[in-house]
């Protein structure tokens, strides 16, 4: 079994003009809007370890 089977998923509620940002920014970077979610929340986590390092 992969990782990628083993994460259960995780239902995000939030505004209609958020979403459309974001469907927009994973397009524009050719990914789904799951991976812009996730690669800009690992982008904020290095960020804030690299400010309290």
């Amino acid at each position: 079994m992969t990782t990628q089977q083993m994460i259960k998923p995780f239902g995000l509620r939030m505004p209609p003009e958020l979403k459309k940002w974001l469907d927009t920014r994973a397009e524009r970077n050719g990914r789904s809007i799951n991976s812009e979610i996730v690669q800009m929340i690992t982008a904020a986590k290095r960020a804030e370890q690299k400010e309290s390092a």
